[in-house]
């Protein structure tokens, strides 16, 4: 998912005139029809698909996993009881509605991010409906089981009410998006996808632009000597790439009684957010911050534990070690700050998308040394290819600096999706005006990297509102039973107009 929130205006993509008060009356009669019928019935739906535990696991192809087989089945099994049609393409699965030639898309994903059980308030994988009333809350909550039952019942409402289709509708899941974009790439080598698409992975209004995702993942190795009175023993921190870090820790052995005293000092007077808990046993001083785990292309609504940990010790003179060159890193090239200022010359902003952002999202120390994994989300303005030569020149000039070999440096850096507006925005921007009263709705871009980029034609609708930070890889992820009900009634608009009538 999903996805830093710009509400800027887009200066080359403007709506027309808001259609809100014009909706077809097909429009907004199914969608009446949807929550009427089947509200409850697709918070029912949800409570059934979290329970799969649709986790990537290395070495296993998600389309040969257990849970994501059972994940499938349930789905044939609910698509048949609504009387929708199942395609099952192994890494994607097609649920369709009619039987037109012309088709309207449905992107969305069925696998989620990890779940750390310790850190929820119950099972991740158990829809939690009553520890905080109005949130419907588990992992995949909103990122994306929620929107893929909100969407079968949209389906189901037009097909009850008998509506013509001069477009067939289908709901396309895959199953690899938090993981690896390829396997989805290879089904539309034999199913070829619709030319109108829109995604339910993301944000509102209408999201018409997405950042480049990129990592980073920087080696080092051990360069001092392991028998210097001080070592940083372990430096670790975060769960996966896509997430700001809500834990993060740092071991150090031999720590002097002035060192242990200024880490004390600092924690204890730190106004950054986070908390911080300083032990010492016997030679081991260890340092531990709990900040908050947040989507890590919305890094502003998270506080990145690796980053804070760090800087108490900045400043410090820390051994050559892998760990201590880690840390001298962090806080010499990514300080705590979210847009790479000061990481060389990689910091930018694109006028409609914003600026680059720069998220810390693990820290692991290994026999091999202590890896740090980078996530950016890169906007349009600035070619990849660039990119990289002032990531590895920055990387250079700060080993060079130090006198210490060039670390390890492995990237992964992907283009920004800028699509010109497709037919369907005007549509969407008047269904969503309809149905929230927010008057003159502009498309807006995100932090990116949904499937909407892999399709022909796509943009992204719901399913969080403006404004609301996203939940999705968080580890207190939910939707509101309110919101649920609001996207069932926008989405079965919005297929009942799209699908209906030539927009």
């Amino acid at each position: 998912m999903i996805r830093f929130l710009l509400l800027l205006p887009l200066l080359a993509l403007v709506a027309a005139p808001a259609l809100a008060d014009n909706l077809p009356p097909r429009a907004t009669k199914a969608a009446a029809h949807a929550v009427a019928n089947y509200d409850d019935a697709q918070v029912e739906l949800l409570a059934e698909l979290v329970r799969f535990k649709t986790v990537h696991e290395e070495g296993i192809p998600n389309a040969e996993n257990p849970e994501f087989r059972g994940f499938a089945d349930h789905l044939r099994q609910q698509a048949e009881m609504l009387g929708l049609d199942f395609t099952d393409y192994g890494a994607v699965l097609v649920i369709g509605l009619g039987d037109a030639e012309q088709r309207v898309g449905v992107v969305t994903h069925g696998d989620v991010q990890p779940a750390d059980a310790s850190k929820w308030e119950s099972s991740p994988f158990e829809l939690d409906t009553e520890s905080e009333p109005g949130k419907l809350i588990a992992r995949g909550a909103e990122d994306d089981k929620a929107p893929i039952a909100t969407a079968m019942y949209a389906m189901k409402a037009i097909k009850d009410l008998g509506l013509p289709l001069e477009r067939r509708i289908e709901l396309i899941i895959g199953l690899t998006e938090e993981s690896d974009h390829a396997p989805f790439l290879k089904v539309l080598e034999q199913y070829t996808p619709p030319e109108m698409n829109i995604g339910i992975d993301a944000m509102y209004p209408v999201v018409v632009a997405e950042k480049g995702w990129g990592g980073v993942w920087v080696t080092f190795s051990d360069n001092g000597s392991s028998d210097a009175a001080l070592a940083i023993e372990r430096f670790e921190g975060g769960a996966f790439m896509s997430q700001v870090p809500g834990d993060a820790s740092i071991e150090i052995r031999g720590a002097g009684n002035a060192l242990v005293k200024h880490v004390r000092a600092r924690a204890k007077n730190s106004d950054d957010g986070l908390t911080y808990r300083v032990e010492q046993n016997g030679e081991i001083l260890t340092i531990h911050a709990k900040g908050k785990a947040a989507h890590s292309s919305e890094p502003e609504n998270g506080l990145n534990a690796i980053t804070h940990v760090a800087a108490l010790l900045d400043g410090e003179t820390l051994p050559d070690s892998a760990a201590g060159q880690a840390l001298d890193f962090v806080n010499v090239l990514l300080g705590t700050g979210l847009y790479g200022k000061q990481f060389g010359d990689i910091a930018y902003a694109h006028s409609f998308m914003g600026p680059l952002t720069v998220n810390l999202s693990t820290a692991r120390t290994t026999e091999d040394g202590v890896t740090l994994g980078i996530n950016l989300r890169a906007p349009a303005g600035k070619s990849t290819a660039t990119l990289e030569a002032e990531i590895r020149a920055a990387i250079a000039e700060w080993a060079n600096g130090r006198g210490l070999p060039e670390p390890d440096v492995r990237l992964h850096l992907g283009e920004a999706y800028l699509p010109k507006q497709p037919a369907q925005v005007e549509p969407l921007l008047a269904v969503f005006e309809h149905y929230t009263g927010i008057e003159n709705p502009q498309p807006i871009s995100i932090g990116g990297g949904t499937f909407a980029r892999l399709v022909p034609n796509a943009v992204n609708f719901g399913p969080a509102m403006p404004g609301v930070p996203y939940t999705g890889h968080s580890t207190h992820e939910y939707i509101t039973r309110e919101q649920m009900t609001l996207n069932l009634e926008m989405y079965t608009a919005m297929l009942a107009w799209l699908a209906g009538d030539q927009p």
